[in-house]
């Protein structure tokens, strides 16, 4: 008989490989709503659908787990809530300088050479931020400080910036475990070969039923239920293909075979090179002044905030595993694998990692370049 005629599930399905993370798991969330355990066990192809359904039960639960960070927005809040009170307690001690009473102008005069060292800590990295706050506190309790911080009547505001440090610390450190724990998950990138694995498996079993029914048995009913079923899977393909190729500019699957083509495998995310754009060492490329225009390249992804945006993509993170986010303002010239920013003018000098935590696909992929840099 003619076979070219018989139903098949897509089998050159390159378009998985390509598509982002959010994608992926809601093309094959669609899949098992389709293939019910009724359907896998009186079609005959129940032990495959339970493979694929367990795969696809991990991928799931890391995607959701991988969506963000829940503490992230607490965190951002927290530091704004402390800023605010250190920005009003620096404020006061200012405008009190100029203040008609002697007394005042005098006590102003003593907190402002106090705080001296901390004016600028709003501006550093969260945990510099909480350190230089504690520093602060501690100096405005010492003696020759309490007289003036009462005649300013500033008691009240000290307190509540202690406690909005302290507040801010809380949540900073239970990120810092739950980022901690997230590194010893499996993660999106060695799940999903997995399920598309488990996946094509289920796909070729329902083609096999389909074309040996069609040979021998010629049952009506798993005609009509199997070619269904293939139906609706190929048009979930050929929607996913769509979507992929909307963003990549080509399209990636054949319906219903897409013959004997090898599948590509997918790009490694990766960053390729760091460095200093202009007047930079060539015998020392991975030293890069602070202020300084960066070029940076990498392979695999796209540059993509959480929030759509791009603050808190690009960090620098230093020996203590403290990271200093790069300002969304100053980075230009994104392209597809690569893009520029301008080096935080006043970190600290030494040896920092570079890490880009991109949403492409929905879910944090986090890729750090192996070789450090060097500030100075």
């Amino acid at each position: 008989m003619e076979t070219k005629n018989v139903k098949q599930i897509a089998s050159n399905l390159r378009v998985l490989y390509k598509a982002r993370n959010d994608e992926h798991a809601d093309f094959h969330r669609k899949v098992i709503r389709e293939t019910t355990e009724e359907i896998a066990e009186a079609q005959h192809f129940g032990p495959q659908r339970t493979n694929y359904v367990s795969k696809y039960s991990t991928e799931d639960e890391v995607f959701k787990t991988n969506t963000g960070y829940a503490s992230t927005e607490d965190v951002k809040a927290k530091d704004r809530a402390r800023d605010e009170i250190f920005l009003f307690l620096k404020n006061m001690i200012d405008i009190a300088s100029r203040h008609p009473i002697a007394e005042m102008r005098e006590a102003a005069k003593v907190l402002s050479y106090a705080i001296r060292p901390y004016r600028s800590a709003n501006t550093k990295t969260y945990t510099g931020n909480t350190a230089e706050i504690y520093d602060l506190i501690a100096t405005l309790r010492k003696e020759e400080n309490i007289q003036a911080i009462t005649t300013l009547g500033l008691n009240e505001i000290v307190t509540k910036l202690e406690t909005a440090n302290q507040d801010f610390e809380a949540v900073f450190d239970a990120r810092s475990d739950e980022k901690r724990s997230r590194k010893v998950q499996t993660n999106m990138k060695t799940i999903r070969p997995e399920v598309d694995a488990a996946f094509s498996e289920m796909a070729t079993t329902i083609n096999i039923l389909y074309y040996a029914n069609e040979l021998v048995a010629k049952n009506e009913e798993m005609r009509t239920t199997l070619g269904a079923l293939i139906d609706k899977i190929n048009s979930y393909i050929v929607e996913l293909d769509e979507v992929v190729s909307r963003r990549t500019g080509s399209s990636t699957t054949e319906i219903p075979d897409g013959g004997d083509e090898p599948t590509p495998e997918p790009v490694t995310p990766e960053i390729t090179a760091v460095y200093q754009k202009e007047e930079g060492d060539p015998e020392n490329p991975h030293r890069i002044e602070r202020g300084k225009q960066t070029g940076v390249k990498y392979k695999g992804f796209t540059l993509k905030g959480q929030d759509g945006t791009l603050e808190h993509v690009i960090g620098l993170v230093n020996d203590q595993d403290y990271i200093e986010w790069i300002k969304a303002a100053t980075i230009t010239n994104v392209t597809e694998n690569s893009c520029e920013f301008t080096m935080v003018p006043d970190l600290t000098e030494g040896q920092y990692k570079v890490r880009i935590e991109t949403y492409d696909g929905g879910s944090p992929l986090v890729v750090e370049y192996p070789e450090p840099i060097t500030l100075w």
